[in-house]
C-alpha cells in the first residue's frame, strides 16, 4: 500500500523465508522511510518486549546532498519495507510492536544534515496498522506524536514508535490460509480523481475488500499467457521448474483475488503439480496514492495469493510472500502493476 519503488524494494524486503508446505510462522512487517546523514538510519524492533533484530534503511535520502525527507515531492525512493520472524513462542495475539532508531546523528544548528526515522506502517501475519494507530513514547515518559503526512516522526533513540495490538489482536500466523474463501467479482464505483489505495488497511483474505477507485479506470487488461496441464505427477517428485507466473487482474484498490483471478492460479497449481519447489510471491501496486497504503496493498496481495496456492494444495520446499510496493515496471497503466508475480524454482 506504500508507493515504494521497485528498484529500491528488489533489495530492501528481508524476505521471511518459511520452510516446509505449511509450517508458516509469525512475521511483522514494517514500512519506514528516512534521512541518512554520515550513513543510513538503523533502527531496533521488538516483539512483547523481545528484540526481533535490527535493520537500516539504505535508500534513505541523503541530507546532505538531497536534502530533507520532509521537502521531497516524491518519497517513494527513500521508503523500504522489511520484514522479520517472529519465533513461534513469542508470538502473541496481543503482543507490542515498538521500532527505535539506535544511531542517532545530527549535523548541528544550520546545517540540515540529519539522520531520522519516518515509520509509516506495521503488519503482523498480514494485518497492518498504519500512521492513526501507531504512536510515540519515550523512553522515560509519554512524548507527543510528531506526525508527516502518513509517517510517524522518530528523530533519536530517546523515542519509540510503537504498535499497540488491534482490536481483536494480531491474527495467528496460518489465519489467512484457514479463512481463504472465493469472492465475488468487486463492484466498480465511478468517482472523478482519488488515491488508488485508501487509508483504512483490512487484514488479507479475511477482509480484502478495500474499494476506493484509482485513476486508470479505462486501462485495458494485459494478457497473460495460459498454461498446460502438467503430466499426471507423482508423489511430492523433485523440482524441475525455474518459472516466473504473472499474476494480473487485480481491481483498482483491492488485493480480493476475483474468479479470473483464481481461474490464473488454478493454472499455476496444476502447471507445478506435486513438486516441491522454493517460491517466493511478491506483490505490487500502481503508483497511484500514498506510501503506506500502497505498500500494505502490495502485500497482502501477496499473501492472498500464496494462502490460495496453500488451501490448493500446493507443496513447497521454502515458501515466502512479500510485497514490492507501487511501480511502472510492467507498463504505463495502473492495471498492468496491479499484480503478483510468483517464482518458482527448485
Amino acid at each position: 500500500m506504500s508507493t515504494l519503488k521497485t528498484a529500491v524494494l528488489a533489495t530492501a524486503f528481508a524476505l521471511c523465508a518459511v520452510p516446509g508446505a505449511l509450517a508458516a510462522g509469525s512475521s511483522l512487517q514494517l514500512i519506514i522511510g528516512g534521512e541518512a546523514y554520515d550513513g543510513p538510519p538503523k533502527f531496533e524492533v521488538t516483539f512483547d518486549g523481545k528484540v526481533l533484530g535490527e535493520g537500516a534503511v539504505n535508500a534513505a535520502i541523503d541530507t546532505a546532498t538531497a536534502g530533507r525527507f520532509a521537502d521531497a515531492a516524491d518519497k517513494t525512493p527513500y521508503v523500504q519495507s522489511f520484514a522479520f520472524d517472529i519465533p513461534e513462542d513469542l508470538f502473541k495475539p496481543g503482543g507490542e510492536v515498538r521500532v527505535r532508531l539506535v544511531n542517532e546523528a545530527y549535523g548541528g544548528d544550520g546545517s540540515n544534515r540529519d539522520r531520522n526515522l519516518y515509520l509509516a506502517a506495521v503488519a503482523v501475519n498480514g494485518r497492518a496498522v498504519t500512521v492513526s494507530g501507531l504512536s510515540t513514547q519515550g523512553t522515560t515518559a509519554s512524548t507527543e506524536n510528531e506526525l508527516l503526512g502518513e509517517f510517524l516522526v522518530l528523530k533519536d533513540g530517546n523515542v519509540e514508535g510503537v504498535s499497540r495490538a488491534p482490536t481483536g489482536g494480531w491474527p495467528l500466523p496460518d489465519a489467512t490460509i484457514a479463512a481463504a474463501q472465493p469472492v465475488a467479482e468487486p463492484v466498480t464505483t465511478e468517482v472523478a480523481a482519488v488515491a488508488e489505495e485508501p487509508a483504512a488497511v483490512k487484514a488479507p483474505v479475511a477482509v480484502t475488500a478495500l474499494k476506493l477507485p484509482e485513476t486508470g479506470e479505462g486501462d485495458k487488461p494485459v494478457a497473460t499467457a495460459s498454461l498446460a496441464a502438467a503430466d499426471e505427477p507423482t508423489a511430492n517428485p523433485a523440482c524441475n521448474r525455474d518459472e516466473l507466473y504473472n499474476v494480473v487482474g487485480f481491481n483498482e484498490s483491492s488485493n480480493d483475488l476475483t474468479p479470473k483471478l483464481m481461474e490464473r492460479l488454478d493454472q499455476i497449481v496444476a502447471d507445478i503439480g506435486e513438486q516441491k519447489c522454493k517460491v517466493l510471491v511478491t506483490g505490487y501496486s500502481s503508483r497511484a496514492g500514498n506510501h503506506a497504503t500502497n505498500a500494505l496493498f502490495a502485500i497482502e496481495r501477496a499473501q492472498n495469493v500464496l494462502a490460495y496456492l496453500k488451501q490448493a494444495g500446493l507443496k513447497f520446499e521454502k515458501v515466502s510472500a512479500t510485497g514490492a510496493g507501487a511501480t511502472e515496471q510492467f507498463g504505463e497503466t495502473f492495471y498492468a502493476n496491479r499484480r503478483v508475480v510468483i517464482s518458482v524454482a527448485p
